[in-house]
């Protein structure tokens, strides 16, 4: 992977930085593209300070011209593209009953839309290197287990992971893996805010958890890194759950 370049969308984030930093230790440089351009440059200024070369740029994934905008940097700086991660997204709350128009074109907007067009981009970057690529979209156990009250946010993961499969079938004459990714309920700075507000949720959710805590998301960046590397050249249009198990808990019996 030395020498290789990667896009992470929502870089900035609690799971998007990880997966930044998990690149950048395998000699890979990194363009840190979140809509928060300061938080993007913070992170890309960790990322250099570790001993890798990164750079942080502002990218509105819903916006298509922003995301050529920060493709086209990312080749003007470091010369190609050989990997793509999706981890852009929101979660909007609202049952389907009561979410706006709006709310639901904010989430697809994000999660969906943003994919396509940073897939589209990216990959054409790649197709025209001709030296293959490998794209990781993060989905979620939500795309096979809905979340209750977050009437766009399942749907959106839903199609992330038809998107790989979707995308591994075109893109495979290309050399282009792509997988998606679908993480249980992730430890970051977001949930432990959630929790805070209603600490029966992480009790309720803990007790579906067959290992009895969330997923970490070194963990996450661990299983992306190791989808854009050698040792997964065949695993190409798959959805992956890092979820503990708990995709499995339907007899699961509850703690006493």
């Amino acid at each position: 992977m030395n020498g290789k370049v990667v896009i992470v969308t929502g870089g900035a984030g609690g799971i998007g930085a990880e997966v930044c930093k998990a690149f950048a230790s395998q000699g890979v440089m990194v363009a840190v593209a979140d809509m928060d351009e300061a938080r993007a440059e913070s992170v890309a200024a960790e990322v250099t300070k570790a001993g890798a070369e990164a750079l942080g740029v502002e990218m509105d994934v819903a916006d298509e011209n922003s995301v050529k905008s920060a493709v086209n940097r990312t080749v003007e700086r470091f010369g190609r593209v050989d990997f793509l991660v999706h981890c852009a997204g929101n979660n909007v709350k609202s049952p389907l009953l009561d979410m706006t128009l709006e709310q639901w074109r904010s989430s697809l907007d994000t999660h969906l839309t943003g994919a396509f067009l940073a897939c589209r981009e990216a990959g054409r970057q790649m197709v025209k290197q001709g030296h293959g690529g490998r794209v990781v979209l993060m989905s979620s156990v939500a795309a096979m287990s809905p979340v209750p009250d977050r009437g766009a946010y399942s749907p959106a993961k839903a199609g992330l992971s038809n998107m790989a499969r979707l995308l591994s079938l075109e893109w495979a004459q290309y050399n282009i893996n792509v997988n998606a990714v679908c993480p249980g309920v992730a430890k970051t700075v977001m949930t432990e805010m959630v929790y805070k507000r209603d600490p029966d949720l992480q009790r309720q959710r803990l007790k579906r958890m067959p290992m009895g805590r969330e997923v970490l998301p070194e963990e996450i960046a661990d299983l992306v890194v190791f989808l854009c590397g050698d040792g997964a050249s065949y695993i190409n249009g798959a959805s992956i759950p890092i979820d503990g198990g708990f995709l499995h808990t339907g007899f699961f019996p509850e703690p006493k």
